[in-house]
C-alpha cells in the first residue's frame, strides 16, 4: 500500500507558507499576497479575472488578497479604458521596491527545497508536481 502523496504536499506546503510568512511579515504580506505580487511584477496591467486564472483561484479570495495590497499601497487598480467595469492591477513605486526582496524570499525557498536535487531531479519534480495540480484541478472543473 502507497503513503498518501497529499500528506507529504501538505506538510510541505504548510512549511512552506510558515517559512515565507516569517519573511514577508515585515512588509505586511502573506505567502499568497507575495505570490500575487510576483506575478504582477511580471504581468503588470492583467485584471483580476485574468489574475484568478493564472494562480486557479476564485475571484472573491483573490480580491480580498488584493485589497491587503492595494491598503498597503503595494498594488492600485485602474479602470480599464475600454470596459470601464475592468480593472486593470498596477504594482506602484513602493511595490517595485519590494521586487528584489520578494524574489529573494522565493529564490531561497526554492533552494532550500531543491537543495540536495540534482538538475535532473529538480525538472522532474516540477515537472510531476505541475502535472499533479493540473489533474486535481481538472477534476474539481
Amino acid at each position: 500500500m502507497h503513503e498518501s502523496l497529499g500528506r507529504y504536499i501538505t506538510s510541505i506546503s504548510k512549511y512552506i507558507n510558515y517559512y515565507i510568512n516569517q519573511r514577508a511579515a515585515k512588509f505586511n504580506l502573506n505567502i499568497k499576497q507575495v505570490h500575487i505580487l510576483k506575478s504582477l511584477y511580471k504581468r503588470e496591467g492583467i485584471n483580476q479575472e485574468e489574475l484568478s486564472n493564472v494562480f486557479k483561484s476564485d475571484k472573491v479570495t483573490i480580491s480580498k488578497l488584493l485589497n491587503g495590497l492595494v491598503k498597503e499601497g503595494y498594488v492600485i487598480k485602474r479602470k480599464d479604458e475600454s470596459d470601464k467595469r475592468i480593472k486593470n492591477l498596477y504594482v506602484t513605486k513602493k511595490g517595485k521596491n519590494l521586487e528584489n526582496e520578494i524574489n529573494n524570499i522565493l529564490k531561497e525557498t526554492t533552494k532550500i527545497l531543491a537543495a540536495d536535487f540534482t538538475e535532473a531531479e529538480n525538472k522532474l519534480i516540477r515537472n510531476l508536481l505541475n502535472r499533479m495540480l493540473e489533474s486535481i484541478y481538472q477534476e474539481l472543473n
